[in-house]
């Protein structure tokens, strides 16, 4: 159970994610890489490690004679197989690949392995990634191949699925919270394994029926469907109210819908084919704003976050964009080759490796939805507006809602059983601070949201402590506890708010960046959020514009005497690296 949820907070750490995981599963995940060393590994073996990690299961399979080959995700993790590799014993001898599962297709022919191994990630992945992962294994292993899956599973039984959920749920919480990602259950590996093609030569449980370590064999010969059997689901075919709740409540939290491809009105072969993240709302908004248009959606895997954070944290990339196009197949649906990206992924999707992997070429929408009607009827041309992010106040308000309502729900029950008289009172200073700092950000002193924050809890503080001493004749410090209370939740308000509201850098970010830390698992990644300056060589610059269509501040524009890229106002700058990803000629760097 510890192991392949807390995995994800490992994997954050990938030099230490070895042991790690050793001590979590208690010795079990080593005992089964050896295992499967000691049961299928012989002198000549050629073995595919599908998501090796950091390479221990290659290496002790190198050791006994094979000829190994790994593919992973994460270019952390084979950085540390990599290393691995460099001992005296070992140089040499792997082929390592930076990779999804839905990219087999592209890196290895028929019949080209003895042996697949697979531990822990197909509980990442979702059931049409799964489809698609068996069947390429069943091509690519020889006749009579093995493979050899380990991973957490839903119990059969009803007791024990009980069990397992109510010990699984605080530790997915716990989890995400750390790495902001989680994993999901398998709910029938052996049907997976079944009806890709393979017969059954064991399958062993753990005591909760929760972990399975299922070997099969690859037997007749497995037809794939045509685009025509994926399913393609509508607008009313998955509405959910209680995820349409969570979206407004629950934004520290994923809220994933099921990845894929979406028909919107009746498209044809002709229909454009848009992207957006899986999660919840975006998706939500993006079928609204298309209610009337005929095209295609591609729903991306983003672990149910949205766009702009799963660009830049590393989720929305062209691998999440492969495996949708794979698995949806898309390819037979169209006759042209484009897609139309939302603009606040620029920041995670480098076109041109697209465009060499798939064929597909891409350009980047407008920043909202509500823009993409107009986009599509103006020739897909873009003007300022549709390229820039705003903060109206009805967003904030929304901000204010989905990422405070939990802290008052948990705040307010605590209350009602410690001290109920406070409930109702805390509630009015929490939501009315709320509103003041959220809807009136662009107006109150101080240049950061910790400091406009600051400024409210003394004022509050203040009004409390006047209303003891002129109305209740009481000492000011009466209802220090109040007062105390009132400062710790106004602060707490404006934790981030120049992130949320302010269209500026995070101030928690910049503040660990100065007090020089690292990373915390996926929440705070330096590598991700740069703290230098823009800046634009116009020696370099081929006055393509792409800067200024993917910038979500218009920092970039051109000049009006020769129509050139020139850099505008910096401190305007999100350094979100949309235009350093994109840049055609390396002109933008960071200084």
């Amino acid at each position: 159970m510890f192991s392949y949820i807390f995995m994800k907070i490992l994997e954050s750490r990938p030099w230490r994610y070895d042991k790690g995981i050793t001590i979590l599963s208690g010795g079990h995940a080593k005992k089964i890489k050896n295992e499967i060393v000691l049961n299928w590994i012989r002198p000549g073996t050629k073995m595919l490690d599908v998501g090796c990690g950091t390479g221990e299961l290659l290496a002790n399979a190198a050791r006994a004679g094979a000829h190994v080959t790994g593919i992973d995700i994460s270019e952390g993790m084979l950085q540390v197989a990599r290393k691995r590799f460099e001992a005296p014993d070992l140089k040499g001898k792997e082929t390592l690949y930076h990779a999804s599962v839905t990219e087999l297709d592209e890196l290895f022919a028929d019949n080209a392995f003895d042996l697949i191994t697979s531990t822990l990630v197909f509980s990442e992945l979702y059931p049409a990634e799964r489809i698609w992962a068996m069947n390429e294994f069943h091509r690519i292993l020889k006749p009579s191949g093995v493979l050899v899956l380990a991973d957490e599973v839903r119990p059969r039984a009803f007791i024990k699925r009980l069990v397992h959920a109510m010990m699984r749920v605080p530790l997915a919480i716990v989890t995400y919270f750390i790495a902001q990602i989680s994993t999901k259950a398998i709910p029938d590996i052996m049907k997976d394994v079944s009806q890709a093609g393979f017969s059954l030569l064991s399958e062993k449980r753990s005591l909760l029926d929760s972990f399975a370590l299922v070997c099969a064999q690859k037997a007749e010969k497995k037809e794939i469907g045509k685009s025509s059997d994926v399913l393609v689901l509508r607008p009313e075919d998955d509405i959910s109210i209680a995820k349409s709740i969570w979206d407004y409540i629950g934004r520290w939290f994923p809220n994933p819908v099921v990845p894929g491809l979406r028909r919107l009105g009746s498209p044809d072969h002709n229909s454009p084919v848009l992207v957006t993240s899986n999660f919840h709302l975006t998706v939500r908004r993006v079928e609204k704003a298309l209610s009337a248009t005929d095209a295609w959606l591609l729903v991306a895997p983003t672990n149910g976050i949205n766009v702009w954070c799963s660009s830049a944290g590393g989720e929305m990339t062209v691998h999440s964009l492969l495996t949708v196009m794979k698995t949806s197949r898309v390819q037979g649906r169209v006759t042209h080759r484009k897609l139309i990206l939302p603009q606040l992924s620029a920041a995670g999707i480098d076109r041109k490796r697209l465009k060499e992997t798939s064929g597909w070429a891409a350009e980047f929408g407008p920043v909202y939805a509500r823009d993409i009607p107009a986009f599509l009827e103006q020739d897909h041309k873009k003007t300022a507006e549709l390229c820039r992010v705003s903060y109206p106040n009805s967003f904030r308000f929304e901000m204010l809602l989905s990422m405070n309502a939990l802290v008052w729900a948990v705040i307010t029950i605590v209350l009602i059983f410690i001290k109920p008289s406070w409930a109702l009172v805390l509630s009015a200073f929490f939501w009315g601070a709320g509103i003041v700092l959220y809807g009136g950000y662009p107006y109150l002193p101080g240049n950061s949201g910790w400091a406009k924050a600051s400024g409210l809890s003394i004022l509050l503080a203040i009004c409390i402590a006047l209303y003891s001493v002129f109305i209740l004749k009481r000492p000011w410090w009466y209802f220090w506890g109040l007062m105390t209370s009132v400062v710790i939740l106004t602060l707490w308000l404006g934790f981030d708010l120049k992130g949320i509201v302010g269209a500026n850098q995070s101030e928690p970010e910049s503040l660990l960046h100065k007090l020089g830390v690292g990373s915390i698992g996926q929440i705070h990644k330096p590598r991700n959020n740069l703290t230098g300056s823009i800046s634009h060589n116009p020696e370099l610059c081929i006055n393509c514009g792409t800067c200024i269509m993917v910038c979500p501040k218009s920092v970039f524009s051109r000049a009006q005497k020769n129509g050139k890229v020139v850099l505008g106002d910096l401190n305007a700058c999100l350094r979100c690296q949309a235009c350093l990803k994109q840049c055609l000629s390396n002109a933008i760097s960071i200084q």
